[in-house]
Protein backbone atom coordinates (compact mmCIF):
# COMPACT_ATOMS: atom_id res chain seq x y z
CA UNK A 1 0.00 0.00 0.00
CA UNK A 2 0.99 3.39 -0.71
CA UNK A 3 0.32 4.99 2.42
CA UNK A 4 2.31 2.33 4.02
CA UNK A 5 5.99 3.67 5.82
CA UNK A 6 8.75 1.10 6.18
CA UNK A 7 9.49 0.05 9.06
CA UNK A 8 13.15 -0.90 11.30
CA UNK A 9 13.19 -4.03 9.38
CA UNK A 10 11.94 -3.25 6.16
CA UNK A 11 8.42 -3.99 6.97
CA UNK A 12 5.26 -2.50 7.24
CA UNK A 13 4.16 -0.12 10.20
CA UNK A 14 0.51 -0.31 11.90
CA UNK A 15 -1.10 2.42 11.24
CA UNK A 16 -2.43 4.90 14.10
CA UNK A 17 -6.57 4.99 13.91
CA UNK A 18 -8.27 8.06 15.05
CA UNK A 19 -11.52 7.73 16.75
CA UNK A 20 -14.03 11.19 17.94
CA UNK A 21 -14.65 9.86 21.84
CA UNK A 22 -18.22 9.61 23.06
CA UNK A 23 -19.79 12.37 25.68
CA UNK A 24 -21.12 11.36 28.72
CA UNK A 25 -24.50 10.61 29.25
CA UNK A 26 -26.81 12.92 30.55
CA UNK A 27 -28.09 10.58 32.78
CA UNK A 28 -25.26 11.14 35.47
CA UNK A 29 -26.16 14.78 35.91
CA UNK A 30 -29.74 13.84 38.24
CA UNK A 31 -27.56 12.09 40.92
CA UNK A 32 -24.85 14.99 40.64
CA UNK A 33 -27.72 17.32 41.10
CA UNK A 34 -29.37 15.42 43.54
CA UNK A 35 -26.08 15.36 45.61
CA UNK A 36 -25.25 18.55 45.87
CA UNK A 37 -29.09 19.38 46.84
CA UNK A 38 -28.63 17.23 49.80
CA UNK A 39 -25.39 18.26 50.65
CA UNK A 40 -27.04 22.27 51.01
CA UNK A 41 -29.60 21.08 52.63
CA UNK A 42 -27.27 19.12 55.12
CA UNK A 43 -25.37 22.37 55.16
CA UNK A 44 -28.75 24.47 55.82
CA UNK A 45 -30.21 22.52 58.23
CA UNK A 46 -27.04 21.69 60.57
CA UNK A 47 -26.08 26.22 60.26
CA UNK A 48 -29.93 26.62 61.31
CA UNK A 49 -29.50 23.94 64.49
CA UNK A 50 -29.56 26.10 67.58
CA UNK A 51 -27.60 24.89 70.64
CA UNK A 52 -28.16 21.36 72.55
CA UNK A 53 -28.49 22.35 76.67
CA UNK A 54 -28.73 20.63 79.70
CA UNK A 55 -30.70 21.59 82.41
CA UNK A 56 -31.06 19.62 86.04
CA UNK A 57 -34.06 19.00 87.74
CA UNK A 58 -34.67 17.07 90.82
CA UNK A 59 -37.90 15.39 89.13
CA UNK A 60 -38.92 14.35 85.56
CA UNK A 61 -42.67 14.80 86.27
CA UNK A 62 -44.46 15.86 83.20
CA UNK A 63 -41.37 15.78 81.11
CA UNK A 64 -41.47 13.63 77.91
CA UNK A 65 -38.11 13.12 76.28
CA UNK A 66 -39.79 14.39 72.17
CA UNK A 67 -42.90 16.13 72.91
CA UNK A 68 -41.97 18.34 75.75
CA UNK A 69 -41.85 21.66 74.36
CA UNK A 70 -39.73 24.44 75.32
CA UNK A 71 -41.77 27.72 75.57
CA UNK A 72 -40.99 31.46 75.87
CA UNK A 73 -43.85 34.13 75.57
CA UNK A 74 -46.29 31.05 74.66
CA UNK A 75 -43.75 30.18 71.28
CA UNK A 76 -41.97 27.47 71.37
CA UNK A 77 -38.12 27.68 71.13
CA UNK A 78 -36.84 24.50 71.80
CA UNK A 79 -37.90 20.40 72.53
CA UNK A 80 -36.70 18.10 75.08
CA UNK A 81 -35.02 15.18 73.71
CA UNK A 82 -33.79 13.09 76.16
CA UNK A 83 -34.83 12.60 79.85
CA UNK A 84 -32.13 10.84 82.47
CA UNK A 85 -30.92 10.03 85.88
CA UNK A 86 -27.18 11.43 86.62
CA UNK A 87 -24.48 9.24 87.81
CA UNK A 88 -25.52 8.97 92.16
CA UNK A 89 -29.40 8.76 90.89
CA UNK A 90 -30.38 11.73 92.84
CA UNK A 91 -31.35 14.17 90.16
CA UNK A 92 -32.92 13.85 86.43
CA UNK A 93 -30.69 15.02 83.70
CA UNK A 94 -32.60 16.82 80.78
CA UNK A 95 -30.68 17.21 77.40
CA UNK A 96 -33.33 19.93 74.59
CA UNK A 97 -32.25 21.43 71.71
CA UNK A 98 -32.89 25.10 71.36
CA UNK A 99 -33.88 27.05 68.61
CA UNK A 100 -31.20 29.25 67.02
CA UNK A 101 -32.89 32.92 67.93
CA UNK A 102 -31.76 31.89 71.50
CA UNK A 103 -27.62 31.30 71.22
CA UNK A 104 -27.41 34.83 73.12
CA UNK A 105 -29.51 34.70 75.47
CA UNK A 106 -28.29 31.55 77.07
CA UNK A 107 -26.03 32.62 79.49
CA UNK A 108 -25.35 31.57 83.70
CA UNK A 109 -28.33 33.93 84.43
CA UNK A 110 -30.83 32.41 82.11
CA UNK A 111 -33.82 30.41 83.91
CA UNK A 112 -35.86 26.76 83.64
CA UNK A 113 -38.64 25.65 85.07
CA UNK A 114 -41.48 23.38 84.45
CA UNK A 115 -44.60 24.54 84.43
CA UNK A 116 -47.58 22.49 84.91
CA UNK A 117 -51.72 22.71 86.25
CA UNK A 118 -51.24 24.06 89.81
CA UNK A 119 -54.08 24.82 92.57
CA UNK A 120 -53.31 27.00 95.80
CA UNK A 121 -55.10 29.72 98.10
CA UNK A 122 -53.26 32.67 96.24
CA UNK A 123 -54.36 31.06 92.67
CA UNK A 124 -54.72 28.95 89.88
CA UNK A 125 -52.13 28.39 87.49
CA UNK A 126 -51.06 26.24 84.59
CA UNK A 127 -55.00 25.14 83.50
CA UNK A 128 -53.70 25.03 79.64
CA UNK A 129 -51.66 21.69 80.57
CA UNK A 130 -54.47 19.93 81.62
CA UNK A 131 -54.99 19.45 77.91
CA UNK A 132 -51.22 19.85 75.98
CA UNK A 133 -49.34 18.86 78.60
CA UNK A 134 -46.61 20.26 80.57
CA UNK A 135 -43.73 22.15 78.93
CA UNK A 136 -40.65 23.98 80.45
CA UNK A 137 -40.76 27.92 80.53
CA UNK A 138 -37.70 29.85 79.32
CA UNK A 139 -36.25 33.17 80.93
CA UNK A 140 -33.48 34.17 79.21
CA UNK A 141 -31.13 36.47 79.88
CA UNK A 142 -28.21 38.19 77.53
CA UNK A 143 -26.24 38.84 80.84
CA UNK A 144 -23.43 36.98 82.34
CA UNK A 145 -20.94 34.20 80.53
CA UNK A 146 -22.52 31.84 77.94
CA UNK A 147 -23.54 28.64 79.98
CA UNK A 148 -24.45 24.76 78.47
CA UNK A 149 -25.61 22.96 82.12
CA UNK A 150 -28.45 24.52 84.09
CA UNK A 151 -29.84 24.09 87.07
CA UNK A 152 -33.39 23.95 86.98
CA UNK A 153 -36.05 25.88 89.15
CA UNK A 154 -38.44 23.71 91.30
CA UNK A 155 -41.38 26.88 91.64
CA UNK A 156 -41.99 29.22 88.99
CA UNK A 157 -39.68 32.75 89.95
CA UNK A 158 -41.88 35.74 90.73
CA UNK A 159 -39.39 37.91 88.99
CA UNK A 160 -38.72 37.81 85.26
CA UNK A 161 -37.36 39.42 82.81
CA UNK A 162 -40.01 39.83 80.76
CA UNK A 163 -42.07 41.40 83.84
CA UNK A 164 -41.06 45.05 84.88
CA UNK A 165 -40.89 46.24 88.25
CA UNK A 166 -38.11 46.69 91.23
CA UNK A 167 -37.59 43.93 93.91
CA UNK A 168 -37.17 45.22 97.68
CA UNK A 169 -35.75 43.61 100.48
CA UNK A 170 -37.44 43.98 103.99
CA UNK A 171 -37.05 42.17 107.29
CA UNK A 172 -39.56 41.28 109.78
CA UNK A 173 -38.98 39.62 113.38
CA UNK A 174 -41.64 36.97 111.92
CA UNK A 175 -43.06 35.75 108.98
CA UNK A 176 -46.16 35.63 109.94
CA UNK A 177 -48.79 34.15 107.19
CA UNK A 178 -47.28 34.92 104.43
CA UNK A 179 -45.62 32.81 102.12
CA UNK A 180 -44.02 33.19 98.35
CA UNK A 181 -46.52 34.24 95.77
CA UNK A 182 -48.71 36.19 98.24
CA UNK A 183 -49.64 39.21 96.93
CA UNK A 184 -48.06 42.88 97.76
CA UNK A 185 -50.67 45.74 98.19
CA UNK A 186 -50.87 49.44 97.07
CA UNK A 187 -54.08 51.03 98.33
CA UNK A 188 -55.39 47.50 98.64
CA UNK A 189 -54.68 46.95 94.91
CA UNK A 190 -52.63 44.14 94.11
CA UNK A 191 -49.57 45.56 92.38
CA UNK A 192 -46.70 42.80 93.07
CA UNK A 193 -46.08 39.63 94.70
CA UNK A 194 -43.76 38.23 97.92
CA UNK A 195 -40.96 36.65 95.53
CA UNK A 196 -38.78 34.84 98.82
CA UNK A 197 -37.79 34.98 102.14
CA UNK A 198 -34.73 33.23 104.69
CA UNK A 199 -33.58 33.63 108.47
CA UNK A 200 -30.54 35.97 108.85
CA UNK A 201 -27.05 34.56 109.21
CA UNK A 202 -28.05 35.24 113.15
CA UNK A 203 -31.24 33.73 112.98
CA UNK A 204 -32.20 37.06 115.02
CA UNK A 205 -34.57 38.52 111.96
CA UNK A 206 -36.28 37.03 108.63
CA UNK A 207 -35.14 38.55 105.30
CA UNK A 208 -38.12 39.06 102.85
CA UNK A 209 -37.96 39.98 99.32
CA UNK A 210 -40.79 41.09 97.94
CA UNK A 211 -41.48 42.24 94.17
CA UNK A 212 -43.50 45.21 92.91
CA UNK A 213 -44.45 45.93 89.48
CA UNK A 214 -43.89 48.67 87.39
CA UNK A 215 -45.07 51.58 87.28
CA UNK A 216 -46.02 51.16 90.99
CA UNK A 217 -42.86 50.24 92.01
CA UNK A 218 -41.66 54.31 91.92
CA UNK A 219 -44.56 54.95 94.54
CA UNK A 220 -41.89 52.78 96.75
CA UNK A 221 -39.57 55.98 98.74
CA UNK A 222 -37.19 55.92 101.19
CA UNK A 223 -40.11 56.58 104.12
CA UNK A 224 -42.45 54.08 102.88
CA UNK A 225 -43.62 51.64 105.65
CA UNK A 226 -44.46 47.84 104.81
CA UNK A 227 -46.57 45.99 107.33
CA UNK A 228 -48.36 42.47 107.35
CA UNK A 229 -51.83 42.67 105.53
CA UNK A 230 -52.93 39.04 106.69
CA UNK A 231 -55.70 38.39 109.06
CA UNK A 232 -58.01 41.21 110.81
CA UNK A 233 -56.24 44.80 111.85
CA UNK A 234 -58.85 45.71 114.50
CA UNK A 235 -58.31 48.73 116.66
CA UNK A 236 -60.62 50.26 119.56
CA UNK A 237 -61.01 54.24 119.49
CA UNK A 238 -63.46 56.20 120.84
CA UNK A 239 -65.81 55.88 117.72
CA UNK A 240 -65.68 52.26 118.24
CA UNK A 241 -63.69 48.69 116.72
CA UNK A 242 -62.53 49.86 113.07
CA UNK A 243 -61.54 47.12 111.13
CA UNK A 244 -58.94 46.93 108.09
CA UNK A 245 -58.28 44.72 105.79
CA UNK A 246 -57.85 44.48 102.61
CA UNK A 247 -60.30 41.72 101.15
CA UNK A 248 -61.31 37.70 102.19
CA UNK A 249 -58.48 36.58 100.09
CA UNK A 250 -55.68 37.99 102.06
CA UNK A 251 -56.96 36.42 105.29
CA UNK A 252 -56.48 33.41 103.48
CA UNK A 253 -53.19 33.76 101.70
CA UNK A 254 -51.53 36.28 103.36
CA UNK A 255 -49.90 39.88 101.68
CA UNK A 256 -48.20 42.74 102.57
CA UNK A 257 -48.74 46.18 101.76
CA UNK A 258 -47.22 49.60 101.71
CA UNK A 259 -47.93 53.35 101.71
CA UNK A 260 -45.67 56.21 102.04
CA UNK A 261 -47.19 58.33 105.08
CA UNK A 262 -46.42 61.58 105.85
CA UNK A 263 -43.64 62.17 108.15
CA UNK A 264 -40.71 64.70 109.09
CA UNK A 265 -38.22 63.06 106.85
CA UNK A 266 -38.40 64.14 103.17
CA UNK A 267 -38.98 61.27 100.88
CA UNK A 268 -36.07 60.12 98.76
CA UNK A 269 -35.68 57.74 95.66
CA UNK A 270 -34.72 54.36 97.93
CA UNK A 271 -30.90 54.41 98.09
CA UNK A 272 -29.36 50.80 96.61
CA UNK A 273 -29.50 47.82 99.07
CA UNK A 274 -31.75 49.58 102.08
CA UNK A 275 -33.85 47.51 103.72
CA UNK A 276 -37.29 48.96 104.95
CA UNK A 277 -38.96 47.18 108.24
CA UNK A 278 -41.83 44.88 108.13
CA UNK A 279 -44.53 46.09 110.75
CA UNK A 280 -46.61 43.19 111.85
CA UNK A 281 -49.88 45.26 111.16
CA UNK A 282 -50.98 48.90 109.79
CA UNK A 283 -51.04 50.31 113.44
CA UNK A 284 -47.10 49.16 113.71
CA UNK A 285 -46.26 51.63 111.43
CA UNK A 286 -47.42 54.85 112.68
CA UNK A 287 -44.58 54.19 115.63
CA UNK A 288 -41.08 54.77 114.02
CA UNK A 289 -38.69 52.40 114.24
CA UNK A 290 -35.16 52.08 112.25
CA UNK A 291 -33.29 49.54 110.47
CA UNK A 292 -30.40 49.57 112.74
CA UNK A 293 -30.14 47.91 116.50
CA UNK A 294 -27.52 47.87 118.93
CA UNK A 295 -27.44 45.57 122.18
CA UNK A 296 -26.02 47.20 125.82
CA UNK A 297 -25.63 45.61 129.65
CA UNK A 298 -26.36 47.32 132.39
CA UNK A 299 -26.10 46.77 135.73
CA UNK A 300 -28.45 47.74 138.93
CA UNK A 301 -28.14 46.93 142.64
CA UNK A 302 -31.60 48.52 143.27
CA UNK A 303 -34.98 46.41 143.41
CA UNK A 304 -35.70 45.81 139.34
CA UNK A 305 -39.31 44.77 140.15
CA UNK A 306 -41.34 45.56 137.31
CA UNK A 307 -38.48 45.46 134.93
CA UNK A 308 -39.52 42.65 132.27
CA UNK A 309 -38.60 41.99 128.93
CA UNK A 310 -40.23 44.10 126.54
CA UNK A 311 -40.02 46.75 129.08
CA UNK A 312 -39.17 50.62 127.33
CA UNK A 313 -35.96 51.72 127.03
CA UNK A 314 -36.40 55.53 127.00
CA UNK A 315 -34.08 58.97 126.82
CA UNK A 316 -36.15 61.98 128.10
CA UNK A 317 -39.33 60.32 127.44
CA UNK A 318 -38.79 59.08 123.97
CA UNK A 319 -38.11 55.40 123.65
CA UNK A 320 -35.36 54.33 122.12
CA UNK A 321 -35.55 50.51 122.46
CA UNK A 322 -36.66 47.64 125.18
CA UNK A 323 -35.26 45.57 127.87
CA UNK A 324 -34.31 41.63 126.43
CA UNK A 325 -33.35 39.90 129.81
CA UNK A 326 -33.25 40.45 132.91
CA UNK A 327 -31.11 38.36 135.22
CA UNK A 328 -29.12 38.22 138.32
CA UNK A 329 -25.56 37.24 139.17
CA UNK A 330 -22.95 37.13 142.00
CA UNK A 331 -19.86 39.03 141.54
CA UNK A 332 -17.10 36.58 143.41
CA UNK A 333 -15.22 39.44 143.79
CA UNK A 334 -17.13 41.31 146.37
CA UNK A 335 -19.78 38.56 147.30
CA UNK A 336 -22.60 40.83 146.13
CA UNK A 337 -25.68 40.49 143.50
CA UNK A 338 -25.88 42.66 141.23
CA UNK A 339 -28.90 42.17 138.81
CA UNK A 340 -27.51 42.26 134.47
CA UNK A 341 -30.37 43.61 132.24
CA UNK A 342 -29.83 43.32 128.30
CA UNK A 343 -31.02 46.04 126.20
CA UNK A 344 -31.41 46.68 122.78
CA UNK A 345 -31.63 50.13 121.29
CA UNK A 346 -32.43 51.82 117.83
CA UNK A 347 -28.97 54.05 118.00
CA UNK A 348 -30.01 56.57 115.23
CA UNK A 349 -32.86 57.28 117.44
CA UNK A 350 -30.02 59.19 119.13
CA UNK A 351 -28.61 60.73 115.89
CA UNK A 352 -26.05 57.97 116.23
CA UNK A 353 -25.38 57.20 112.44
CA UNK A 354 -23.02 57.54 109.70
CA UNK A 355 -20.96 56.09 107.20
CA UNK A 356 -19.10 53.99 109.72
CA UNK A 357 -21.88 53.58 112.06
CA UNK A 358 -19.83 51.35 114.81
CA UNK A 359 -17.08 53.84 114.94
CA UNK A 360 -19.31 56.92 114.98
CA UNK A 361 -21.54 54.94 117.80
CA UNK A 362 -18.71 53.99 119.89
CA UNK A 363 -16.92 57.70 119.75
CA UNK A 364 -19.99 59.71 120.44
CA UNK A 365 -21.61 57.60 123.14
CA UNK A 366 -18.03 57.50 125.48
CA UNK A 367 -18.35 61.07 125.13
CA UNK A 368 -21.65 61.48 126.11
CA UNK A 369 -20.79 58.59 128.83
CA UNK A 370 -17.84 61.66 129.88
CA UNK A 371 -20.51 64.43 130.22
CA UNK A 372 -23.28 62.03 132.44
CA UNK A 373 -25.00 60.19 130.82
CA UNK A 374 -26.32 57.38 132.71
CA UNK A 375 -29.08 54.98 133.01
CA UNK A 376 -31.41 54.40 135.73
CA UNK A 377 -34.92 52.77 136.55
CA UNK A 378 -37.87 54.99 136.74
CA UNK A 379 -41.30 53.71 137.48
CA UNK A 380 -43.20 53.64 133.71
CA UNK A 381 -46.86 52.91 135.00
CA UNK A 382 -47.75 54.19 139.14
CA UNK A 383 -50.89 51.59 138.75
CA UNK A 384 -49.34 48.48 137.37
CA UNK A 385 -46.00 49.31 138.87
CA UNK A 386 -44.05 48.67 135.55
CA UNK A 387 -40.69 50.19 134.95
CA UNK A 388 -38.52 51.39 132.29
CA UNK A 389 -34.75 52.38 132.12
CA UNK A 390 -34.43 56.13 131.54
CA UNK A 391 -31.02 57.71 130.58
CA UNK A 392 -30.56 61.43 130.66
CA UNK A 393 -27.66 63.53 131.60
CA UNK A 394 -27.00 63.09 135.14
CA UNK A 395 -25.82 66.19 136.84
CA UNK A 396 -22.44 65.71 139.37
CA UNK A 397 -22.39 61.95 138.26
CA UNK A 398 -19.13 59.86 139.66
CA UNK A 399 -16.64 59.38 136.36
CA UNK A 400 -17.48 56.22 134.93
CA UNK A 401 -16.60 54.86 131.50
CA UNK A 402 -18.01 52.11 128.86
CA UNK A 403 -16.71 48.92 129.69
CA UNK A 404 -15.50 46.25 127.29
CA UNK A 405 -14.84 42.38 127.33
CA UNK A 406 -18.27 40.86 127.98
CA UNK A 407 -20.75 39.67 125.43
CA UNK A 408 -22.00 43.06 125.03
CA UNK A 409 -20.92 46.93 126.13
CA UNK A 410 -21.81 47.99 129.39
CA UNK A 411 -22.95 51.19 129.98
CA UNK A 412 -22.85 53.20 133.64
CA UNK A 413 -26.07 53.22 135.60
CA UNK A 414 -26.85 55.77 138.58
CA UNK A 415 -29.62 54.53 141.62
CA UNK A 416 -32.99 55.50 140.57
CA UNK A 417 -36.43 55.88 142.14
CA UNK A 418 -36.85 55.97 146.37
CA UNK A 419 -32.95 55.14 147.00
CA UNK A 420 -32.26 58.66 144.58
CA UNK A 421 -34.82 60.33 146.20
CA UNK A 422 -32.91 59.03 149.94
CA UNK A 423 -29.80 60.47 148.27
CA UNK A 424 -30.63 63.91 147.23
CA UNK A 425 -32.52 64.73 150.52
CA UNK A 426 -29.72 63.23 152.69
CA UNK A 427 -27.63 65.53 150.21
CA UNK A 428 -30.20 68.55 150.93
CA UNK A 429 -29.38 68.28 154.85
CA UNK A 430 -25.82 67.97 154.38
CA UNK A 431 -25.94 71.08 152.61
CA UNK A 432 -28.24 72.60 155.86
CA UNK A 433 -26.27 71.81 158.29
CA UNK A 434 -22.94 72.92 156.89
CA UNK A 435 -24.92 76.56 156.87
CA UNK A 436 -23.65 78.81 159.62
CA UNK A 437 -27.28 79.45 161.60
CA UNK A 438 -25.92 81.32 164.69
CA UNK A 439 -23.92 83.89 162.37
CA UNK A 440 -26.99 84.56 160.11
CA UNK A 441 -29.27 84.86 163.53
CA UNK A 442 -27.04 87.64 165.26
CA UNK A 443 -26.77 89.01 161.62
CA UNK A 444 -30.43 88.85 161.34
CA UNK A 445 -31.21 90.44 165.24
CA UNK A 446 -28.96 93.78 163.98
CA UNK A 447 -30.90 94.19 160.60
CA UNK A 448 -33.59 94.19 162.87
CA UNK A 449 -32.71 96.76 165.55
CA UNK A 450 -31.09 99.00 162.54
CA UNK A 451 -34.73 98.56 160.88
CA UNK A 452 -36.48 99.75 163.95
CA UNK A 453 -34.16 102.68 164.00
CA UNK A 454 -34.69 103.94 160.67
CA UNK A 455 -38.69 103.59 160.84
CA UNK A 456 -38.26 105.99 164.30
CA UNK A 457 -36.60 108.55 162.32
CA UNK A 458 -38.71 108.08 159.86
CA UNK A 459 -41.84 108.57 162.13
CA UNK A 460 -40.26 112.03 163.46
CA UNK A 461 -39.71 113.28 159.81
CA UNK A 462 -43.17 112.75 158.77
CA UNK A 463 -44.60 114.70 162.14
CA UNK A 464 -41.88 117.79 161.86
CA UNK A 465 -42.74 117.80 158.11
CA UNK A 466 -46.67 118.55 159.56
CA UNK A 467 -45.74 121.37 161.55
CA UNK A 468 -43.51 123.01 159.28
CA UNK A 469 -43.75 122.76 156.10
CA UNK A 470 -46.84 122.11 155.17
CA UNK A 471 -48.25 125.88 156.00
CA UNK A 472 -45.32 127.43 154.19
CA UNK A 473 -45.96 125.24 151.06
CA UNK A 474 -49.60 126.09 152.02
CA UNK A 475 -48.94 130.01 151.30
CA UNK A 476 -46.79 129.64 148.54
CA UNK A 477 -49.31 127.56 146.25
CA UNK A 478 -51.91 130.63 147.52
CA UNK A 479 -49.01 133.40 145.67
CA UNK A 480 -48.74 131.04 142.64
CA UNK A 481 -52.30 131.04 142.40
CA UNK A 482 -52.51 135.03 142.16
CA UNK A 483 -49.86 135.07 139.71
CA UNK A 484 -51.70 133.05 137.74
CA UNK A 485 -54.79 135.00 137.92
CA UNK A 486 -52.90 137.99 136.98
CA UNK A 487 -51.15 137.12 133.94
CA UNK A 488 -54.73 135.75 132.70
CA UNK A 489 -56.32 138.63 132.83
CA UNK A 490 -53.12 141.29 130.95
CA UNK A 491 -53.44 138.20 128.02
CA UNK A 492 -57.16 138.10 128.46
CA UNK A 493 -58.64 139.36 123.99
CA UNK A 494 -60.52 142.44 125.67
CA UNK A 495 -57.69 143.62 127.69
CA UNK A 496 -55.95 147.02 127.28
CA UNK A 497 -52.80 145.45 126.71
CA UNK A 498 -53.86 143.01 123.96
CA UNK A 499 -55.49 145.64 122.02
CA UNK A 500 -52.64 147.95 122.27
CA UNK A 501 -50.20 144.76 120.77
CA UNK A 502 -52.67 144.63 118.48
CA UNK A 503 -52.24 148.32 117.37
CA UNK A 504 -48.41 147.42 117.64
CA UNK A 505 -48.50 144.93 114.95
CA UNK A 506 -50.30 146.37 112.71
CA UNK A 507 -47.94 149.63 112.33
CA UNK A 508 -44.79 147.22 112.35
CA UNK A 509 -46.54 145.73 109.55
CA UNK A 510 -46.88 149.25 107.74
CA UNK A 511 -43.63 149.97 108.51
CA UNK A 512 -42.37 147.27 107.06
CA UNK A 513 -44.55 147.24 103.84
CA UNK A 514 -42.99 150.89 103.49
CA UNK A 515 -39.33 149.53 103.62
CA UNK A 516 -39.68 147.30 101.42
CA UNK A 517 -41.57 150.24 98.85
CA UNK A 518 -38.14 152.36 99.81
CA UNK A 519 -35.76 149.35 98.89
CA UNK A 520 -37.10 148.55 95.60
CA UNK A 521 -37.18 152.24 94.44
CA UNK A 522 -33.51 152.18 95.49
CA UNK A 523 -33.01 149.41 93.85
CA UNK A 524 -34.09 150.48 90.38
CA UNK A 525 -32.57 154.29 90.74
CA UNK A 526 -29.70 154.40 93.44
CA UNK A 527 -28.67 157.92 92.06
CA UNK A 528 -31.25 159.33 94.64
CA UNK A 529 -29.36 158.61 97.38
CA UNK A 530 -27.40 161.31 96.19
CA UNK A 531 -29.18 163.94 94.15
CA UNK A 532 -32.44 162.87 95.75
CA UNK A 533 -35.70 162.58 94.25
CA UNK A 534 -36.01 164.13 90.90
CA UNK A 535 -39.41 166.56 90.65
Amino acid sequence: MANDEVGQDGGAAPRAIVRAKARPSIVWLIPLIAALVGLYLAYWAWSEQGPQITIVFESAEGIVAGQTKLKYKEVDVGVVETVELNEDLSRVKVTASMAKELSGFLTEKTRFWVVRAEVSAAEISGVDTLLSGAYLAVDPSSEGERARVFEGLEKVPVVRSDKPGTLFHLRAQELGSVDVGSPVYYRWLNVGQIAGYELDEAGESVNVQVFVEAPHDDRVRSTTRFWNASGLDAVVTAEGVQVDTPSLMSMLVGGIAFETPATVTVAQDVPENMVFELYPNKQATRRPRYSRKTRYMLFFEDSVSGLVHGSPVEFRGIKLGEVLDVDIELDLDTNEFRIPVVIEIEPERLGLAGRDIKVNQASVLKSMVARGFRAQLATNNIITGQKAVAFDFIEGAKPAEIQFGRGYPVLPTVSGGLDAITERVTGIVDRIDKLPIESIGENLDRVFASLAETLVSVEALTASANTDLLPTMTASLEKLESTLASADALIAPDSAMAQELETLVVDLAGAAESLRLLAERLEEYPEELLRGKAE
